[in-house]
C-alpha cells in the first residue's frame, strides 16, 4: 500500500516581523544587542518573522493551539470531518507543558473524537519523525488516514526577562553568543499534513515513496541543545536545588555550539551521497529541493561542500525554501515550505521532490522523497 500527502495546512501568528522590530518583542538582553542581531541577521539573510508573543512579551496564542489552527487547516482542505480524523502525530521543540505530550494537548485543544496519538519530541527532525509514524501507519493499512504536525514557540523562551537571572548578564552585562545567536533566529509557527491511502481526486497529492531519519548522536556532541549551561549536558536543569538555581547558571537558555555547524554539512551531505549510492533516488531526476537550513550563510555552505565533492546537480538550482520570509521555524519548516508549494501552483504532476531536514541537535539528518500524483492517473 502506499500514502499520500493530500492536503496541507499552516498558521503564521501575528503580521511578519521586520529585523527592526525584533526587539520590540523580545526585548534586549545583555549590552552590545543591536550589534550582535545585524550580525546574525546579516548571515542568516533572514528579514521577516512571526510570534506568538505581543510586545509586552505576552503569549497570544499557545504552541497547542497554533498547531491546533495548521490541522484545521489541512483536514478542512481535505474534506475530512472532526470526527474522521484517525490519528494525529505531533512533534515541537519546546511544548507548552513538560507533560502531557504535546500531541495529546493539540487533541484537546481540537476537540476531535477520539484516537491515536502520538508525540515526537526533539528539535528540527522531530516533524519528519512524527510525519513517519503517520506514513508508516497509513501504508501498513493500520489507518486510512492520520494527521501529522509540527509547530514551535520560539519567542516565549527568548524573552529578556528570562535571562535576566543568568549569571553573565547579572555579572557582566553580556549575553553569550551561542545564547544570542538563536535568539535572532527563530520564530513562531505551525504547518499539518494529512495523509491518506489514496490520492485526492481532481488535484496534486505528493505519495511518499521513502523517509529516512539517521541519527549521528554515537559520535557527535550535542549542538543545540537547551537544560544544561555545556554540550557535554553533564548537569542538567534538573540536577540544580532549584529552577532559580538553575537559570543563574545558564542552563534554561537554549544555546547553539556554532563551531559545530560546518561539521553538519559535512555529515549532511555525506547522507545524502549515500542515499545516492543506494539508488535511493537519481538526483538528475529531481524536480524540487524542498530543504530547511538555518540560515543563508548555511545554504552556502553545503552548495560549496557538494561543488568541491564535484557532486552531480551540485549548484542545486531547484531549492526552495521560505527562510528569509517566515524565519526558522524548526520542525514546522518542511511542512510550510510543502504547503507554500501546493497552494502557490508550484509543483507539477509527475514532479519529483527530495526534502531534507538537518538537525543540528545532537546531528540528524532526515531525507523524504515525494512523487506528485493525479488521481486519475495512479
Amino acid at each position: 500500500m502506499s500514502a499520500y500527502i493530500t492536503a496541507t495546512g499552516r498558521y503564521l501568528p501575528g503580521d511578519p516581523v521586520p529585523n527592526d522590530e525584533i526587539e520590540d518583542y523580545i526585548g534586549k538582553a545583555g549590552l552590545a544587542s543591536a550589534d550582535l542581531r545585524e550580525m546574525i541577521l546579516g548571515n542568516s539573510g533572514i528579514k521577516t518573522r512571526h510570534y506568538a508573543i505581543d510586545k509586552n512579551q505576552q503569549t497570544v496564542m499557545s504552541n497547542a493551539a497554533m498547531a491546533a489552527q495548521a490541522v484545521r487547516a489541512a483536514v478542512a482542505r481535505a474534506g475530512l470531518g472532526p470526527d474522521e480524523v484517525e490519528m494525529l502525530a505531533a512533534a515541537t521543540t519546546m511544548p507548552d507543558l513538560l507533560g502531557p505530550g504535546h500531541a495529546s494537548m493539540i487533541h484537546g485543544e481540537l476537540g476531535y473524537a477520539p484516537m491515536e496519538v502520538m508525540t515526537a519530541h526533539g528539535i528540527c527532525s522531530s516533524g519528519m519523525m512524527a510525519l513517519k509514524d503517520a506514513y508508516l501507519q497509513v501504508a501498513i493499512g493500520e489507518k486510512s488516514n492520520a494527521v501529522a504536525v509540527a509547530s514551535e514557540f520560539a519567542s516565549r523562551g527568548f524573552k529578556s526577562s528570562r535571562y535576566a537571572e543568568m549569571k553573565s548578564v547579572i555579572e557582566e552585562g553580556t549575553l553569550p553568543m551561542e545564547t544570542a545567536f538563536l535568539r535572532y533566529m527563530l520564530s513562531d509557527g505551525a504547518g499539518a499534513a494529512v495523509l491518506r491511502s489514496e490520492p485526492e481526486p481532481g488535484k496534486i497529492s505528493l505519495r511518499i515513496d521513502w523517509i529516512s531519519l539517521t541519527s549521528y548522536a554515537n559520535t557527535e556532541q550535542a549542538c543545540m541543545y537547551l537544560g544544561s549551561n555545556d554540550n557535554a549536558c553533564t548537569k542538567t536543569w534538573g540536577d540544580y536545588p532549584t529552577t532559580t538555581a538553575a537559570a543563574h547558571d545558564g542552563a534554561l537558555a537554549i544555546r547553539q555550539k556554532l563551531s559545530l555547524l560546518p561539521h553538519l554539512v559535512e555529515v549532511g551531505i555525506q547522507e545524502y551521497q549515500k542515499l545516492v549510492a543506494a539508488g535511493k533516488f537519481d538526483p538528475e531526476k529531481v524536480t524540487w529541493y524542498p530543504v530547511h537550513y538555518s540560515s543563508e550563510r548555511m545554504k552556502e555552505l553545503m552548495i560549496g561542500e557538494f561543488k568541491r565533492r564535484d557532486i552531480t546537480r551540485g549548484e542545486m538550482v531547484n531549492w526552495y525554501s521560505n527562510l528569509t520570509r517566515v524565519g526558522n521555524i524548526g520542525s514546522a519548516s518542511i511542512y510550510i515550505i510543502l504547503d507554500e508549494m501546493l497552494s502557490e501552483g508550484l509543483i507539477k504532476e509527475g514532479d519529483t521532490l527530495v526534502c531534507m531536514v538537518p538537525e543540528s541537535g545532537r546531528f540528524i539528518i532526515s531525507f523524504m522523497h515525494l512523487t506528485a500524483v493525479a488521481a486519475d492517473r495512479v
